[in-house]
């Protein structure tokens, strides 16, 4: 009989050891894809790194802003513009063509105005 109890509490403690592990396992790939869809194309999503790109890209060529003045940085899509632009005109303009971009879900400003 003593021998069944503690084949009992090894069954047991056997099963509640896989399922903590499968859990774990569970959680660690959750994370991880939610990582890898920042990092890739999934789902046909750009990347972060590819849409402050385009970003670039697209102010780049555009003689009315000095884009050398600003950072773009991206987060899940979501965009935060830093610098300095020559007027509230001029911000406005920069968040429009940054709104139009694929893969673009919000627009922040933090730019500084020069006087």
């Amino acid at each position: 009989m003593n021998q069944q109890k503690i084949k009992l509490v090894l069954a047991l403690v056997t099963g509640m050891t896989v399922t903590m592990i499968s859990t774990s396992t569970i959680a660690e790939t959750s994370w991880y894809n939610e990582i890898d869809k920042t990092t890739s194309n999934v789902n046909n999503e750009l990347s972060d790194t590819a849409i402050s790109k385009k970003i670039e890209e697209t102010l780049l060529p555009n003689p009315s802003i000095d884009s050398g003045s600003l950072s773009i940085r991206t987060e899940f899509g979501h965009v935060t513009v830093a610098g300095f632009v020559k007027n509230a005109e001029q911000e406005k303009q920069i968040i429009q063509i940054i709104e139009k971009i694929d893969g673009v879900k919000s627009v922040e400003s933090s730019v500084n105005i020069q006087g």
